[in-house]
């Protein structure tokens, strides 16, 4: 959780504390289903309600860049799953929404772990150029 009363939190820039909140609520939301698919995978009739609202904190922490960055069709999509509480979201819209945010995130670099260029390790000079030795 993003400490506010933190010395080292106040003195970050706010587009890196916006990220480091987003990070948050997207982790939140991998709790909130892996919670939920453990229930169901051991035969509980669960609620996805906990899911859902955890979405809709990561898409109403994302949701200019989402609007800038998605297809109208599919940011409408995701905005009927996220604000329209009538919906009855099943979970696969649920999946499919919060994947949809997840490439999002991974295309912004903010997720993104194979960011490294990949190079022949048995090529010294290729590899000590990759890495910065050269």
């Amino acid at each position: 959780m993003v400490d506010f009363n933190n010395e080292t939190t106040i003195g970050k820039p706010p587009k890196e504390l916006v990220a480091l909140i987003i990070i948050e609520k997207l982790y939140n939301f991998l709790e909130a289903d892996e919670d939920y698919i453990k229930k169901r995978l051991g035969g509980a009739s669960w609620p996805i309600s906990t899911c859902r609202a955890r979405l809709r904190t990561l898409y109403l922490m994302s949701y200019p860049m989402l609007q800038r960055r998605l297809p109208p069709e599919e940011f409408e999509t995701l905005k009927r799953i996220c604000e329209d509480h009538k919906h009855e979201t099943t979970e696969a819209e649920l999946l499919s929404a919060f994947q949809s945010i997840s490439v999002i995130l991974d295309t912004l670099g903010l997720t993104k772990l194979d960011d490294r260029p990949t190079f022949k390790r048995h090529k010294i000079e290729e590899a000590n150029k990759a890495q910065g030795y050269g």
